[in-house]
């Protein structure tokens, strides 16, 4: 009784991490890639391809350059290019990537709030501030020149932690007063452990960078640190980084995927069997970055199962529509904490009685069980 207890446990927690996991990409060069229709559905047929629901943008200060981000009539481009990934490509959610509120203030929610469709704002504000650099931060370097020494803040790893904090807060600000849903998260290389305990209350989700060259070691490699943040923050919402530089992944993922990296890293974090795990949310993994992923083949397994099952729209507000059930069995629908809300045949699901978020379809099929992540606006 015992053992059938434990293995039905093991299957619904495995099952509710694989539910609630995102899997996003940095998307570097996205300045050269903006504009050029090809290199534009390049991108976003890759991230539908494998399974990418949020993309991470960099190089928008040289878009700002270009196209002055801050006025709805040249920011058009930009506006059509997300708009084009949500609901044409099947990602959830775009973000702007910066290291500094000014930009985020005055350009990034700038822009947003000069649109008036949700497709074509930003939901992710991502900050990018290598505070733990002490080459970078003291006298000297990059961020001490251009940040610190300027401001009330001294160039040093504390005094460049403090000044990360408040840009933090500022975005959280902006985040606050904005109409629109915005997520605030911050890329996180090596903090202390004071460090970490005081972090998570200023950001929404933080991206934990696991740079190594076989994932089998990747688990071990970010422990202590997800450990400093588990005790510090309980309920911090965490996302691990997989670099596919050649230095790092990019060998590994040659021969093998995406989601055999994320499962090793899953069943490593499940054998843990610590209370620490608990206090810490698992929501996903993140990659490092487009121009290095795209060459390699990233087999994921979320292809359809050869039923042409169509699901739309995505997103969805009122009625989601599912087109050649010849070969499906069930349809179940599990929220992101994998607890089952309905279980269904049916080709229309009124999708008005949840709440806004994420959604999975457990589909059962002649020819396996095909899994459909969904966003509720």
């Amino acid at each position: 009784m015992k053992r059938t207890l434990f293995l039905t446990c093991l299957i619904v927690l495995t099952f509710a991490f694989e539910a609630s996991a995102l899997r996003s990409m940095y998307v570097n060069g996205f300045a050269s890639i903006l504009g050029d229709e090809t290199a534009e559905n390049n991108l976003l047929s890759y991230a539908q391809t494998n399974g990418i629901e949020k993309l991470l943008l960099y190089d928008l200060h040289i878009v700002n350059s270009s196209h002055n981000l801050s006025n709805v009539s040249s920011n058009q481009i930009l506006a059509d290019f997300i708009s084009k990934a949500k609901t044409n490509y099947g990602v959830l959610s775009v973000g702007a990537v910066a290291e500094n509120a000014w930009f985020f203030t005055n350009v990034i929610n700038t822009y947003n709030n000069s649109r008036t469709n949700a497709t074509d704002k930003f939901d992710v504000y991502n900050l990018e501030f290598e505070y733990w650099g002490d080459s970078a931060v003291g006298p000297g370097g990059y961020y001490c020149n251009t940040y610190l020494g300027s401001t009330e803040y001294p160039c040093s790893n504390d005094g460049a932690f403090k000044f990360v904090l408040s840009i933090l807060d500022d975005m959280r600000s902006l985040a606050h007063n904005n109409s629109h849903p915005i997520t605030t998260e911050a890329y996180l290389g090596w903090p202390t452990t004071a460090q970490a305990e005081e972090l998570g209350d200023h950001l929404d989700e933080l991206l934990l960078h696991a740079y190594v060259a076989n994932p089998n070691t990747s688990f071990s490699y970010a422990k202590d640190r997800l450990i400093d943040f588990a005790n510090g923050t309980p309920g911090l919402d965490v996302s691990i980084i997989f670099s596919s530089e050649p230095n790092f992944m990019q060998n590994w993922l040659l021969s093998n995927s995406m989601s055999a990296a994320e499962d090793i890293f899953t069943i490593d974090w499940m054998n843990a069997s610590s209370a620490w795990t608990n206090n810490i949310n698992l929501t996903g993994f993140t990659y490092f970055a487009y121009s290095f992923n795209e060459n390699v083949t990233l087999s994921t397994g979320v292809q359809d199962v050869a039923n042409n099952v169509m699901v739309y729209p995505n997103p969805v507000k009122n009625t989601l529509y599912i087109e050649n059930l010849n070969n499906v069995k069930s349809i179940m629908v599990y929220n992101n904490m994998g607890q089952l809300l309905m279980e269904t045949k049916a080709e229309e699901i009124d999708f008005t009685q949840f709440n806004k978020g994420l959604y999975f379809l457990k589909m059962d099929t002649d020819k396996g069980v095909e899994t459909k992540k969904i966003l509720k606006n």
